[in-house]
């Protein structure tokens, strides 16, 4: 069965529109790091810059309304923008960390869309939706990873600000020196209720006095993270998403698009594809490593169990329509086989290539250091909640399981 998109006569002719601005605006050659840790602060305004390019087209989140600074675009021309960006990424032209239209901007807003009032939304959305503002997802801290109710920053009202304490680990992607230009940070805002109906969320002004940044240097190629600090941050009372002690329910939106609720379109198999190409030119001992009967098995049941997580995308990408997903188990469902899946990939990769795909040596690294990028991101499987987690909110978000109220968590 094929399931290639096949571009209508009307999609082809936007195509050849977006790729005009792709070739007028992208990376000529491939020059971004397989690493995005590596990524530097010029390539990473590069890629801000188009993205607000894309924002004054309508084209950083296409699917959303125009009048909250989308492009009001239909799914055909979602699909598009989506493909056509989708590529630049695999080719390593897009300058940036995140990969073009509408890629991040749903995360950011699943939340607000779902729970924020039509004042927040005005206020919020044209800026997001645009590409002008670039944030910071603050929700895991040093003791509330995947258990995100055990969370221990507070905010307590004073007049009309929040005093905001706390801190964040493993958050934001952004080279050293940069600031985002806000953070969205979920806090205890009522100590005495119960978990899950004792958290706001914010998007706390990133330069406000009182926030700290310290970069993390972390061995998972997962992006340059920071540890934020917030001592005593004066954060406008009307920076509250959705409403007071509705936080989680904001975050609850928020994590379903993260975890592919709002679904992905990519190429076909480029990731494998790109393995499969070397051992079939690349020599050992003589022979192309693709002739080992032991590699081809390898290399065919990680060919599979590709496509079936991007066949998921593609599913939660059409049921989404480009925004943020209306069935909450589709997400979890996908993130859990994209973390399984990443371990068995990095280990193949060791059987097949051995220990010389964990150089990064630039004339020795193998594709263009991408398998040893690979490797270490094997590790990467806690974003977003565990495996083991994403079972259980699977099976919660489709009514089973435990579902009795555990009692808040107690605070100092």
């Amino acid at each position: 069965m094929d399931f290639e998109f096949k571009y209508t006569r009307e999609q082809e002719e936007f195509a050849k529109e977006i790729r005009r601005f792709i070739a007028e605006n992208v990376l000529k050659e491939p020059i971004m790091p397989a690493d995005v840790t590596k990524l530097s602060p010029e390539l990473f305004l590069k890629g801000r810059e188009i993205e607000r390019k894309l924002g004054a087209k309508g084209w950083f989140a296409p699917a959303y309304p125009k009048e909250y600074g989308g492009g009001g675009l239909d799914l055909d021309h979602c699909v598009v923008l989506a493909i056509e960006f989708a590529k630049i990424k695999e080719e390593r032209r897009w300058p940036g960390i995140f990969g073009g239209a509408s890629e991040i901007s749903p995360i950011y807003t699943a939340g607000l869309m779902s729970q924020g009032t039509e004042e927040q939304q005005r206020k919020f959305l044209p800026k997001l939706l645009s590409g002008e503002w670039f944030g910071f997802q603050c929700f895991t801290e040093p003791e509330a990873g995947s258990d995100e109710a055990s969370m221990k920053s507070t905010a307590v009202r004073d007049g009309d600000v929040y005093v905001i304490d706390g801190t964040k680990v493993f958050v934001g992607q952004m080279p050293a020196g940069l600031r985002p230009d806000y953070l969205y940070w979920p806090a205890v805002t009522d100590p005495k209720a119960p978990r899950h109906q004792n958290i706001s969320a914010f998007f706390i002004p990133a330069d406000l006095p009182g926030i700290t940044y310290i970069p993390l240097n972390l061995i998972a190629a997962e992006g340059s993270k920071w540890e934020v600090t917030c001592e005593g941050v004066r954060c406008p009372a009307d920076c509250l998403i959705g409403e007071l002690n509705k936080g989680w329910l904001v975050t609850q939106g928020t994590l379903a698009a993260e975890h592919g609720g709002g679904g992905a379109l990519v190429p076909r198999g480029r990731r494998v594809l790109k393995v499969i190409d070397y051992c079939k030119k690349t020599l050992r001992n003589g022979k192309r490593i693709s002739s080992d009967p032991m590699v081809r098995d390898l290399l065919i049941q990680l060919y599979i169990e590709y496509h079936v997580g991007r066949l998921w995308g593609l599913r939660n990408f059409a049921m989404a329509e480009g925004q943020i997903p209306r069935v909450r188990y589709t997400g979890t469902q996908t993130s859990l086989h994209n973390k399984r899946f990443s371990p068995v990939f990095g280990k193949a990769l060791m059987d097949i290539l051995g220990p010389a795909c964990l150089i990064d040596d630039p004339e020795l690294q193998i594709l263009a250091g991408e398998a040893e990028n690979e490797v270490r991101l094997a590790d990467v499987t806690h974003i977003g909640g565990t495996p083991e987690v994403q079972q259980i909110m699977m099976s919660r978000a489709m009514g089973l399981g435990r579902s009795a109220t555990r009692p808040a968590a107690a605070t100092s």
